[in-house]
């Protein structure tokens, strides 16, 4: 029986980090053009505003989180 989930290997991983890197790019680049415009539009902004900021806000607090935890003193082999 063939196996239906492999474990991913370094090139993989890689291409799936800069796969999901340009994505979150893309929307983020996406949702603040359409968020001018529908400012300049109307005046006002709109409900994907909070997509917007929330999305930047679990980048930021993931990518510090798993900073911390990567480079925590302790962790390293080296002694």
């Amino acid at each position: 029986m063939k196996k239906i989930f492999m474990k991913a290997d370094e090139m993989e991983m890689a291409v799936n980090y800069k796969a999901a890197r340009n994505t979150y790019v893309f929307l983020e680049v996406s949702l603040a053009v359409y968020c001018l415009i529908y400012r300049l539009r109307t005046g006002e902004l709109p409900w994907v505003w909070l997509i917007f900021i929330g999305s930047g806000l679990v980048f930021w607090g993931t990518k510090s989180i798993e900073t911390k935890r990567l480079t925590a003193p302790g962790d390293s082999d080296e002694e």
